[in-house]
């Protein structure tokens, strides 16, 4: 049998992993961007195909916490918008599949800020459509 009689099974199985993503798999290196800053909370964020875990996130006005944003994706890159209640982007990263990023923020105005990942392939509905979002409250 040669190449060509496999490439239709080939192409089926690389474009279902694209819209559907391969099972997590988990990261144990920390990305380079990772600081430490002293006296603040750390929380991880794990994204993965369609959901963050949590997510939901609480913390306290002028509270400063550092989130940690893993893509435990193996192929599919996601990202991190978070808005204020009044709709103002708040932070905007991009974390390509298997990376992780840290970033600090002290926020002052209580309320929900909504995160979502917006990234979308060709025609089909956007991560956050499909269920990829959740909120940091802010009390």
């Amino acid at each position: 049998m040669s190449f060509s009689y496999y490439t239709p099974f080939l192409l089926k199985l690389a474009f279902s992993f694209i819209i559907f993503g391969l099972p997590s798999i988990a990261v144990s290196q920390e990305s380079s961007t990772r600081t430490d800053v002293a006296n603040s909370r750390e929380i991880v964020v794990d994204m993965e195909s369609y959901v963050f875990s949590p997510s939901e996130i609480t913390v306290n006005v002028g509270e400063t916490f550092t989130l940690i944003l893993h893509n435990q994706s193996f192929l599919v890159p996601h990202n991190f918008l978070l808005d204020d209640p009044n709709g103002t982007r708040v932070l905007d990263v991009d974390i390509s599949s298997g990376d992780s990023q840290t970033h600090t923020l002290t926020l002052k105005e209580p309320g929900n800020y909504p995160f979502y990942c917006d990234k979308q392939l060709l025609f089909f509905p956007t991560h956050r459509e499909e269920g990829m979002e959740g909120r940091l409250i802010v009390q």
